[in-house]
């Protein structure tokens, strides 16, 4: 008696949990043409996965930590990319990580220097003795005219 081929597949409730990842999303994928089941059984609909698709979900969920969309990775999953498309796909996502740091370090740079001004010398005595609104309006002044949000605007009218 030859085994049913189906039984060494897995139904996507099994895929879901081995990978960690719902259902819903594994149909979010096949519907973006990412990771499609293998077979889709026509009377029950079931859809089937091998198990080699395990490791592609596991591909594509480390490709989302690293910010990669669903077309970028169906594009480098699928093989429809030459060795060029490759490295230019990862070298447009290393410099967009790049800016993000650069991004995120510039507004690390203006938290500390707020809080300097928000709790240090004459700023600090100032804001006790403000309204609410006042103080809110100062703060915002203070935000819009600090010099990373200066360079951040330059950096982004030099880039238009």
């Amino acid at each position: 008696m030859e085994k049913d081929p189906r039984f060494q597949l897995l139904k996507i409730g099994e895929l879901a949990t081995l990978s960690g990842v719902s259902v819903k999303a594994l149909r979010v994928y096949e519907k973006k043409n990412v990771i499609r089941p293998v077979e889709i059984d026509e009377e029950t609909g079931y859809r089937y996965y091998s198990a080699d698709q395990l490791k592609q979900v596991e591909a594509l969920l480390e490709l989302q930590e690293m910010g990669f969309s669903l077309s970028e990775i169906s594009k480098l999953l699928s093989g429809e990319c030459s060795r060029d498309d490759m490295v230019e796909l990862f070298d447009e996502k290393e410099a967009r990580l790049k800016e993000l740091i650069w991004k995120t370090e510039a507004k690390i740079d203006e938290v500390r220097e707020l809080k300097n001004k928000m709790t240090n010398g004459e700023e600090a005595e100032k804001l006790k003795e403000m309204s609410d609104d006042e103080r809110a309006w100062y703060l915002a002044k203070l935000i819009k005219v600090s010099e990373n949000n200066v360079r951040q605007l330059l950096s982004d009218v030099l880039w238009l």
